[in-house]
């Protein structure tokens, strides 16, 4: 474990799982071995406590966030309360996250409120009424962003000097735990030794889809980024200008730093950065549309022209091992009996795209494994290539999300 609780009182209750024997609290220990995906730096605690304000809303509320040190290291405090899904109630979680460049580690404690619910709350409403005359004091706008509309707003109940008055509250034992677990918790010596969060990430270009963007770590680790202006960005990717990274000793695709505390991507010097901001796989992957793929593919096809104009092929592959290194489409020029003044358009891929529309036509290679088309260069080739390659990729078993472009050199052209 990354994070190294102390237990005194839990009882095991599976993997890195421990209840509570008094209050059957739930604590649970996490590593993820992903880039952090913190809406801003550690540095930046009114901004960090905005984003994640606004994050819960929709789900529950942010009590509080902070800042704190677990054993030497800098760390976010967070406690957030959601409705029970089955009857009245709240569950308070609480949690310590050590963000690292590239991975991170969570110690969580998830709090029940028990049978009896809202004894704190309605004793601190007559409170309210008593010392003011009227409710309204009770409720008010969130501290860390005052426009948001929480599913559970902030309420003057969760004030922690109240937490003494009311013990056995899952927030006031939540509150407690976090105190108790800030002393005691120790880090992994390795993990611990790790670059820290906003250390600069040497990150591979995806495949952009919408306002979506995949970055690969090169152990083939993938998240996913929300372009703030996609079409700015898409213009300076695929154009030549983009710093690269070798695949192998023929091809590179398009590289960048990622700056994940700032959501910050450096594509290079010469190029002005793209502002990003982190989202779960789960979003980017539900809030796709099929005319979002449509249009990336048409993209790739206007970046197949503009390869040609560099002597380059372009080239559609996996981009991790795991998703069969073997599948790619390739997009070229060919020249012809030595009229480098009329080549031809060719696009090649392999596996075979059996019974693929476009495809289903196509004479065989000699080569068993892999299919061409080759037509003459016209004002076309931007969207043939693109329904091509669109077709070729249908029959993978492969995510667009999990492709990725590259480019090598065309001798034709050189």
């Amino acid at each position: 474990m990354a994070i190294i609780p102390d237990t005194s009182g839990f009882r095991p209750e599976g993997d890195a799982v421990w209840a509570d024997q008094a209050s059957g609290d739930l604590m649970s220990a996490h590593f993820f071995d992903l880039v952090p995906t913190l809406p801003a730096g550690l540095g930046d605690l009114p901004r960090l406590r905005y984003e994640l304000a606004m994050e819960t809303a929709e789900v529950g509320g942010l009590v509080e966030a902070f800042v704190v040190t677990l054993d030497g290291v800098p760390a976010l405090l967070q406690v957030v309360k959601v409705p029970l899904p089955d009857r009245p109630g709240q569950v308070v979680i609480a949690s310590i996250t050590v963000p690292k460049a590239t991975s991170s580690a969570v110690l969580k404690l998830i709090a029940f409120e028990g049978p009896m619910t809202g004894a704190r709350e309605s004793l601190v409403v007559a409170d309210t009424i008593q010392e003011t005359g009227s409710i309204d004091a009770f409720y008010g706008p969130h501290p860390y962003a005052p426009q948001s509309r929480p599913k559970l707003p902030w309420i003057r109940a969760d004030d922690p000097a109240l937490d003494p008055r009311f013990p056995d509250h899952p927030l006031s034992r939540a509150r407690r735990w976090l105190r108790h677990t800030l002393a005691t918790a120790r880090l992994d010596p390795e993990f611990a030794a790790l670059p820290p969060f906003g250390t600069p990430v040497s990150v591979s270009i995806g495949l952009p889809i919408g306002p979506f963007l995949p970055l690969w770590t090169v152990d083939e680790k993938m998240t996913f980024w929300r372009l703030r202006d996609a079409d700015t960005a898409r213009a300076q990717l695929g154009r030549g200008g983009a710093d690269r990274r070798s695949i192998n000793h023929t091809e590179s695709c398009e590289a960048a730093w990622l700056h994940p505390a700032h959501g910050v991507l450096s594509l290079s010097t010469n190029l002005p950065p793209v502002q990003v901001a982190p989202v779960s796989d789960e979003t980017a992957y539900t809030s796709l549309t099929s005319a979002q793929i449509m249009a990336a593919f048409d993209w790739i096809g206007e970046l197949s022209v503009a390869s040609a104009d560099r002597a380059e092929m372009l080239m559609v592959r996996t981009a991790a091992t795991a998703d069969g290194a073997d599948k790619y489409v390739l997009m070229s020029l060919q020249v012809d009996n030595g009229d480098r003044a009329n080549p031809s358009c060719v696009v090649e891929t392999s596996p075979v795209p059996v019974s693929a529309e476009l495809w289903d036509t196509v004479p065989p290679l000699p080569t068993p494994d892999r299919a061409g088309f080759a037509r003459t260069r016209n004002a076309d080739q931007a969207r043939v290539d693109a329904r091509l390659t669109l077709s070729a990729v249908q029959t993978w078993d492969v995510h667009p999300f999990r492709l990725m472009l590259s480019y090598k050199p065309n001798p034709d052209l050189r």
